[in-house]
């Protein structure tokens, strides 16, 4: 691949990077909100959900970056950011047991996956900053379409700040508040998950209200993309497949192949 390239990660070493970078935010982060901040309801519901997301984040920003081809497909942004939340949201829920009458079953099932959630989402966002690191070190002539528009990624960091600013506003009605914060947020991240496509490569944000009312009006059976490209099996003759994608850097990969020719990874 030539000196242009970072040298290739080994296996996990992604997840435990997006991990670690989830922990060591709720270190820095949880701690100082609390200290100068206390529980006060514009903090938690404003101000908290642009500090943490953006903060959980550290790890995978750092692979987006270094090491893009880890983090370019959907299942990779969700994947790496929801570690970073579960990172996060585990450290958080240590620093709040130490804390009196704090409700340690209530945290550990409601709160920990909305963070997990909202940080795939945010994931999502910074599968776009890899695909552009990807184009630059290739060196590729643009064709048309940016692989990488600010508002792409913004989009999908704004609708992770929205998704957690009303968990927490809900969240001071009770558990009953809480839990439905959580449906609202699960709702949101099942339906991305759904529509989204697999390689982002080509897929235009429409900006952050633009892409939950789409993502939420459609049905499952439609996707909100560009039509896939489709191939025609060599060895069926008559059918036709939708190409699969690289494991580790989402690029199409030819029916049959078992080596990706943009990243070398085998699809073993």
């Amino acid at each position: 691949m030539g000196s242009r390239f970072s040298p290739k990660l080994s296996p996990l070493v992604p997840e435990i990077v997006a991990l670690l970078g989830g922990v060591v935010s709720a270190v820095i982060i949880v701690l100082p909100l609390n200290t100068y901040f206390g529980f006060v309801t514009t903090e938690t519901i404003f101000i908290a959900p642009i500090i943490e997301e953006l903060a959980k984040a550290a790890g995978v920003i750092f692979l987006a970056r270094s090491y893009p081809y880890v983090i370019a497909s959907k299942g990779r942004g969700l994947l790496l950011g929801g570690l970073a939340g579960l990172g996060f949201a585990f450290t958080e829920n240590l620093f709040y047991a130490t804390v009196p009458g704090t409700d340690v079953i209530a945290r550990a099932l409601l709160p920990v996956p909305m963070h997990v959630m909202a940080s795939g989402i945010v994931g999502l966002g910074f599968v776009y900053l890899a695909q552009d690191r990807i184009e630059a070190r290739e060196g590729a002539p643009k064709i048309g379409v940016s692989t990488f528009k600010s508002k792409d990624m913004g989009s999908l960091l704004a609708v992770a700040m929205v998704m957690h600013g009303q968990y927490n506003f809900l969240s001071y009605f009770g558990y009953a508040g809480s839990l439905f914060g959580l449906l609202i947020a699960g709702f949101v991240y099942y339906r991305l998950g759904k529509t989204l496509p697999e390689n982002l490569l080509f897929f235009t944000v429409p900006g952050p209200v633009g892409l939950l009312t789409s993502t939420l009006r459609f049905p499952l059976r439609k996707r909100v993309d560009v039509p896939r490209p489709r191939v025609v099996s060599l060895t069926l003759g008559s059918s036709q497949r939708q190409p699969t994608y690289c494991i580790n850097c989402g690029q199409p990969i030819p029916n049959g192949a078992g080596i990706c020719d943009r990243c070398g990874e085998s699809q073993g």
